[in-house]
């Protein structure tokens, strides 16, 4: 037994033992491995977290990871849609980790409306595109990230000016407006998404079918697309990911104007044709040494930038993600220019049953537009550019006196000199989010309460001063002007939601009910006033000639109700329906409520025992669905009748006018929903070991009740045109997609994935409207698209050219209205009024329709690979079986007072009788410039859209400068296109001469010139 004077030091080397005990078996060691899927393919962004712990990290690129833990700790990893695991560390410093794909989870990746839906039970047609594949390019609309990435999707950028937004169509026009598809962008509802860092976007889901995008009702009559954000991460403390590229921006190609000498042969020949004199080459008047080049000018090599920062991360109980973006981008006409900077917080917190998600996006955009580059009656190349002191000019007289005025034009002006004396800018600050909150009542049953946010106050601002660049109306300004709106957008969203999700046995249900109230005021105050006492005062107050300050105050207000029950049977029978009552402020009382109903069934023949030993096709579904879905798509306030109280009536034998008021917009108060109606089959299966993906849809929407304008009779008092129900559109085609993934061995893999759209539009009925003439492509009024019945939305339409008449007397024989000659174009006589056939006359009963501007075929084509630390993507897209109506032919043959393309040199002489080029003329008796299909040319173009090569540093290298990643990469824009057209660029979207853009589709009125980028960039992550 110790004596007890031993006992303190017995005690003392037995805390000592069990210390160092204790220090021995839990002392930290730096666990490094790999992190692969069942195939032994790498996981990248799995997380590694010491259990017990908020200590955790990421793996990179190549599924690395290194994590310092506890010797006795046990590790976590996980990764979305693969089965967690828990390894003991056990004092080991390396772990390499296989995941197992946990089906349960894998397909919770589908994001549809008001919530999310395993792909396997998924009954509506809904494509998704993966944020990964988003942010490997630049783009300065998030929309053009999803072109040619999905069927059904169309998107036409607008031209290549900075800044504008591109048009998105999913599976054809559906209305006579401009209408586009509706945006969801983390719960809240939108119009567009062009504020929108595409860096910031993690995944985006387009609802095409009915089926799908029925829940949203009144809204969903152009397709859904839904947006998701990047979030943050739980468990592996904050992470940062930044990312840099700079570019330069070069037009991908220029159009041939004629030079002076031969603009002046030119001119000379027409005046010859016309039988005026000749304008003798030693004309005192003429300059030999001025031979300008307004295009080269105006065109430049220019800079892009773009900027990401982000931080992010979170733990079991609340995530974050905070992100910084600036994008720069000069354009590639002088005095364009775009600049964009965004933030955005998303932020997520977990408390028990109580979840609070908070997303806010902030948006500063300046657009400094060039409206006059290739615009009509622009400066000719007998005309200097500047003085002889370097400022603008238009004549190297000393009077001023334009010098293209001696060869037939002199109202002309200089379109970079207006550019650059003139301030224009559009500044947009805009906030975009929402506050959503939910409950778990029990089990299964969860209320949210989600509230959003959409504001943008925009300031459209135009000076234009006095400046004095020649003798012509064009090229002077005597009273300098302001032109400005400002205008402010606010939408506030409030939705309650309850959604229900149950198991029993082989039963499935999931239900969401909801009401949502959205209300959206837009508020604008402009001014328009003359006469500065300076160039530089440029306040309205300080003007002489107040010339007009138009306002509105226009508001709308929906309200929703709406459910949907999700039913699957055993995995293998689906059923989904959906209705939704929506009401509009737009409407008059008793048409103010509109009812769009949605059923779909799907069979998942994989999940049958039939299917067990069918190893080469797996995961096999059917499905097919019905719905309608409606549009409020008519102006604010169009029950309202719009007076002038300044009109003049002629009163008794007499005659005399007498000042009165007069109905200048007429009403039609039955004015109702417009109603789309679509019907689509798909089939889906995966083979090869899943390596390969197939989707097939054919649809068919028709929709009905579609807003159209009639002519009244005048005695009704309305002197406008008036909007009814009586159109209707069918859109019929063809989808298909195909994805294939192979992972070769740890060094290679790579992935193709590729879809092709058919699509036939056409207009079924236009009620008592006639059809509607537009697309307008000269400033004369000259319009080249037709709608009506039997024939796609703003289709060509014209005459026939069938060859040059090679004498005076078979152009006399022709029987033209218009005088033609030899030498003018040869329009073919196809009816006669009735219709019946050639009656022998060339007039108006001998047009017809003449093309498609939508491409009928539509197509899209993605590869990745990678090899070992090598990365490469490519991007391919192209239409097929569209026109254009090339503006620059107008102008570069028949526009008197414009300059020539080079090709008109062979135009038709008596000698020169082999060309498709009418004579050159200034008169133009033979009305050779009415539309007709000589402007049309084909609209075809496969293209490599674009192109990344990067490299990642090897993880040991980039971990020594305490990176977890580090790449660089050179990517490219536009590389080459395939194309038969001759204008700038085959995607030449809307013409903007027309109110309504819709009916000028494919014409090309020398649109912006579209640009190929060469850029390099780094990313770094921490």
């Amino acid at each position: 037994m110790l004596k007890k004077k031993n006992r303190p030091k017995v005690w003392l080397l037995t805390l000592f033992w069990l210390t160092s005990a204790t220090f021995v078996f839990s002392q930290e060691v730096t666990v490094t491995g790999n992190v692969t899927d069942n195939t032994g393919q790498p996981l990248p962004g799995a997380n590694v977290l010491v259990k017990g712990t908020t200590n955790g990290t990421q793996t990179d690129f190549d599924g690395n990871y290194s994590i310092l833990a506890d010797s006795n700790a046990t590790l976590v990893i996980s990764y979305i849609g693969f089965v967690s695991q828990e390894v003991a560390v056990s004092g080991k410093s390396t772990i390499n980790v296989s995941l197992e794909e946990d089906a349960s989870q894998l397909e919770e990746v589908v994001v549809i409306g008001y919530g999310t839906q395993k792909k396997s039970d998924l009954t509506g047609s809904v494509s998704t595109v993966d944020g990964d594949e988003i942010n490997k390019f630049t783009y300065n609309d998030a929309a053009q990230a999803i072109q040619g990435r999905t069927a059904g999707v169309r998107v036409e950028a607008n031209g290549g000016s900075p800044g504008a937004n591109a048009l998105v169509t999913i599976r054809g026009s559906s209305t006579l407006s401009d209408a586009g598809p509706l945006y969801v962008i983390d719960g809240m509802l939108t119009g567009d998404m062009a504020t929108l860092n595409p860096g910031d976007i993690e995944s985006i889901s387009v609802l095409k079918d009915a089926s799908a995008s029925a829940i949203y009702g009144s809204r969903a009559a152009n397709g859904v697309i839904i947006v998701t954000t990047k979030k943050g991460t739980k468990g592996g403390g904050m992470k940062v990911d930044l990312d840099y590229s700079y570019g330069l921006q070069k037009s991908v190609k220029n159009i041939d104007w004629a030079n002076a000498r031969d603009y002046a042969d030119i001119v000379n020949r027409a005046r010859d044709n016309d039988g005026n004199p000749r304008f003798p080459a030693n004309d005192t008047q003429f300059n030999p040494n001025i031979d300008s080049d307004i295009q080269r000018e105006s065109l430049r090599t220019a800079a892009v930038m773009n900027a990401n920062a982000r931080i992010y991360g979170g733990n079991e109980h609340s995530t974050y993600s905070l992100s910084l973006n600036h994008y720069d981008q000069e354009g590639i006409v002088k005095q364009s220019d775009y600049k964009r900077t965004t933030a955005r917080v998303n932020a997520t917190m977990n408390m028990g049953r109580f979840k609070l998600e908070n997303t806010i996006g902030l948006t500063r955009t300046i657009d400094n537009p060039n409206p006059y580059f290739n615009r009509e009656r622009d400066l000719l190349p007998t005309m200097a550019i500047y003085d002889d002191e370097g400022n603008f000019s238009a004549s190297d007289q000393p009077d001023n006196v334009a010098i293209g005025s001696f060869y037939g034009v002199g109202n002309v002006s200089n379109s970079l000199g207006l550019a650059t004396v003139e301030d224009r800018t559009v500044t947009r600050n805009s906030v975009l989010g929402n506050l959503a909150g939910s409950f778990e009542v029990f089990d299964g049953l969860t209320y949210k309460l989600n509230l959003g946010l959409d504001y943008y106050a925009n300031n459209n601002f135009t000076f234009t001063p006095t400046y004095f660049f020649n003798a012509g109306t064009f090229g002077n300004n005597k009273f300098a002007e302001l032109n400005e709106v400002n205008t402010n957008f606010l939408s506030t969203l409030i939705e309650h939601t309850l959604t229900y999700s149950k198991q029993f046995n082989k039963h499935n249900i999931n239900t969401v009910i909801g009401y949502t109230d959205q209300v959206s005021n837009t508020r604008s105050l402009g001014a328009l006033a003359r006469k500065f006492p300076s160039n530089d005062v440029r306040v309205a107050s300080a003007a002489e000639d107040k010339v007009n300050f138009p306002s509105q105050d226009l508001t709308k207000t929906i309200q929703s109700y709406f459910g949907r029950l999700s039913y699957s049977f055993d995995s293998r029978y689906l059923l989904t329906a959906t209705l939704r009552r929506d009401g509009s402020s737009l409407f008059k009382k008793d048409l103010r409520w509109g009812t769009f109903p949605s059923f779909a069934l799907g069979w998942n023949i994989g999940n049958e025992s039939f299917m067990e030993n069918v190893s080469a096709i797996t995961d096999l579904k059917l499905r097919a669905s019905y719905g309608e879905v409606g549009s409020d798509n008519v102006p604010i306030y169009s029950l309202s009748p719009e007076l002038n109280l300044n009109s003049e009536y002629p009163i008794g034998e007499s005659q005399n006018r007498a000042t009165g008021y007069s109905i200048t917009k007429g009403i039609n108060e039955n004015i109702t929903w417009e109603t789309s109606k679509t019907t689509d089959i798909g089939l889906e299966f995966n083979a090869l070991n899943k390596k390969l993906n197939i989707t097939m849809d054919y649809f068919y929407k028709k929709s009905e009740d579609v807003l159209v304008e009639l002519g009244l009779p005048l005695y009704t008092g309305f002197g406008n045109r008036v909007p009814f129900n009586t159109a209707s559109i069918e859109n019929k085609g063809f989808e298909f997609l195909a994805n294939y993934s192979e992972y070769v061995n740890e060094d290679f893999s790579f992935s193709i994935s590729g879809n092709f759209t058919t699509l036939n539009n056409k207009v079924t009925a236009l009620g008592d409207a006639t059809p509607i003439i537009e697309g307008q492509f000269t400033s004369n009024g000259l319009k080249g698209t037709k709608t009506d019945v039997g024939q796609p939305v703003s289709s060509f339409f014209g005459y026939v050219v069938d060859g040059i008449y090679q004498t005076d007397a078979e152009a006399l024989a022709a029987n033209d209205n218009n005088n033609p000659q030899a030498g003018d174009l040869k329009f073919k006589d196809i009816a006669g009024p009735d219709g019946s056939g050639p009656d022998g006359v060339i007039d108006e009963n001998d047009q017809k329709f003449l093309g498609n501007p939508a491409p009928n075929f539509e197509y899209g084509l993605n590869i990745s690979a990678t090899y070992k630390n090598l990365d490469l993507s490519l991007f391919f897209n192209g239409v097929a079986g569209n026109k254009i109506l090339n503006g620059n032919i107008y102008r570069g043959y028949f526009d008197t007072e414009g300059p020539y393309l080079t090709d008109a040199l062979n135009a038709w002489t008596p000698t020169n009788t082999d060309t498709n080029i009418p004579r050159n003329t200034q008169t133009d008796p033979g009305f050779n410039r009415r539309p007709s299909d000589f402007y049309l040319e084909k609209g075809d173009y496969f293209r490599l859209k674009n192109m990344q090569l990067g490299y990642t540093i090897p993880s040991d290298l980039s971990e020594k400068m305490r990176m977890s990643k580090l790449r660089i990469y050179a990517s490219a824009t536009n590389l080459f296109t395939l194309t038969q057209y001759t204008g700038y660029y085959p995607e030449v979207g809307r013409n903007t001469r027309s109110a309504r853009r819709i009916f000028s589709s494919g014409v090309d009125e020398s649109a912006y010139p579209t640009a190929r980028t060469i850029q390099l960039g780094l990313q770094i992550a921490f």
